[in-house]
């Protein structure tokens, strides 16, 4: 997908971050009001990657249902933008189709149990994602997608998979150079424009796009490479067609369009600006009179977004506030796969789930907090999170009539056993927690409806591998025959970022451990 050879000009531009670290730093911290780093993602990206999944019922759901578990440990705030009904006809050389994608309701059911948002682009979803970034409705557009940048976003988190063919030799590595799948390389146009082995605007992208061929035209203009499309943009040509394609009405572009084209061939014929290694007359004489195409250029720099269909911001922004909702998890669980009967879903959840239902729990806290000034002082006498957590739970009798002492409530975090700096998250500071899972197994177990028997396959996933690839299938080896799981109710320890134990619970309430 995108512009071939783009992300090997763009790579010196990459930050390099921990998941962790970034969403910590940039999100938690940096925006006090949402406690978290706000993310776009292409829909349609995540359907792609979904084709690899293999394993049990609804492999590509399940793919895409275990990547949100990971995305929902970490303090990110996702929307999910769909295409809508006027993307472009026609896309890397193929038709597209009018009707709805096959996953579509199945993703957006599980993505509302999670707390992710969703909602349609007017046309293509990377274009309104950039837009969205652009406004400042999302801090990140996170895809492996170049043309974001080609719509003018601001950020671009790359994904990190090392089946993608620019990761295999270029994956992002922690500090010990290692890939552990917890790092990304973080673009920002500033920093794209201003590299000075870069050196690319918004013009210079599209303009690379037009002559390398991308998503609206694969052919481009035959014999020209990545960096003579480069040394071209750098030169300005794609700057000056950018600003009359955006100021001219057809008749002035059409006509300013030659001029263009003659000085586009002389400086590949003189190298003239000397930002390129070499003349390259050859590719001058294959730049024709119907270039660039206006329908493809129209394509990057008109697109169909919420901007040109006059949404107002109050029709954009989102809330960021939707529950995670582990009933309806799972219920996720028992509608689409095989496994989902109530104790292998509870056992899966141990291991899973209930991390990220900590943090997403912490997260409501820390926001609720906010609102009413309380997080300045985490010791003062505010709501704790036991109870804050039986409220936000909802929907279970959590002893609201009992006794309300801290004796008589379900804890969370029961206590601090040890901390860590680990180069999988850049060396933030985190503690181990041991925490209480049993209101969320509770509202676990309260989403099961009981429409699934056991069966020769659930039983083996029952007893199966815990640990999932990226593509939602069982790694290591399987547990037959071993010691059965422990207690459900049991307590279990998970590291969470330190700063977020700090901040929102009052050491008086949790223990310290050895």
């Amino acid at each position: 997908m995108g512009v071939q050879g783009l992300w090997d000009i763009l790579r010196p531009a990459g930050e390099n971050f921990s998941l962790a670290r970034l969403a910590v730093e940039s999100g938690f911290l940096d925006n006090k009001k949402h406690r978290g780093y706000r993310i776009g993602i292409d829909a349609s990206i995540w359907f792609f990657h979904a084709l690899g999944g293999r394993e049990g019922e609804n492999p590509e759901l399940r793919t895409i249902f275990f990547r949100c578990a990971r995305l929902a440990a970490m303090p990110y705030h996702p929307i999910f933008v769909f295409d809508g009904p006027k993307r472009p006809k026609i896309k890397r050389g193929k038709a597209v189709g009018g009707g709805q994608h096959w996953m579509v309701n199945s993703l957006r059911t599980v993505l509302e149990a999670f707390g992710f948002e969703c909602r349609t682009a007017p046309g293509e979803a990377e274009a309104e994602l950039a837009y969205l970034n652009r406004i400042g409705v999302i801090d990140a557009v996170l895809s492996d997608d170049v043309d974001c940048f080609l719509f003018a976003a601001k950020t671009v988190i790359r994904n990190s998979s090392a089946t993608l063919s620019g990761n295999k030799k270029h994956g992002a590595k922690n500090s010990d150079g290692k890939d552990d799948g917890q790092h990304v390389n973080l673009y920002r146009s500033e920093d794209i424009e201003r590299h000075p082995k870069i050196n690319l605007t918004h013009g210079g992208l599209i303009l690379i796009a037009l002559l390398r061929g991308g998503d609206y035209d694969q052919q481009g203009i035959d014999g020209c490479g990545i960096n003579v499309a480069h040394a071209l943009a750098r030169a300005g040509f794609g700057d000056s067609l950018l600003e009359a394609a955006r100021s001219s009405n057809s008749g002035a572009l059409a006509a300013f369009l030659p001029t263009w084209r003659q000085a586009l061939r002389h400086e590949l014929t003189t190298n003239a600006s000397g930002f390129a290694t070499r003349k390259s007359p050859s590719v001058a004489k294959r730049i024709t009179e119907d270039f660039p195409r206006l329908d493809v250029l129209r394509c990057y720099t008109h697109p169909i977004t919420s901007e040109s269909e006059g949404v107002g911001m109050r029709g954009l922004d989102a809330l960021w506030n939707i529950p995670f909702d582990v009933a309806k998890i799972a219920r996720v669980c028992e509608m689409y796969f095989e496994w989902g009967i109530e104790r292998t879903v509870i056992k899966r959840f141990r291991s899973f789930l209930w991390p990220g239902a900590v943090l997403r729990t912490m997260l409501q806290i820390a926001r609720e907090r906010d609102a009413d000034g309380s997080s300045a002082n985490p010791n003062s006498n505010v709501e704790t999170p036991s109870k804050a957590l039986a409220r936000t739970l909802g929907g279970l009798d959590l002893r609201e009539e009992a006794d309300t002492d801290d004796e008589e409530l379900f804890q969370l975090v029961k206590k601090i056993h040890s901390e860590r700096q680990h180069s999988s998250t850049d060396n933030i500071l985190e503690y181990r927690l041991e925490i209480d899972p049993t209101e969320f197994v509770a509202k676990a177990r309260s989403g099961i409806q009981g429409t699934r028997i056991e069966t020769e396959d659930s039983a083996a996933a029952r007893f199966g591998s815990d640990v999932e690839d990226d593509d939602g299938e069982e790694v290591g080896k399987k547990r037959r025959g071993t010691k059965p799981p422990p207690d459900p109710n049991s307590t279990l320890r998970i590291w969470l970022p330190a700063v977020m134990v700090d901040r929102f619970i009052p050491r008086k309430e949790i223990g310290k451990g050895e």
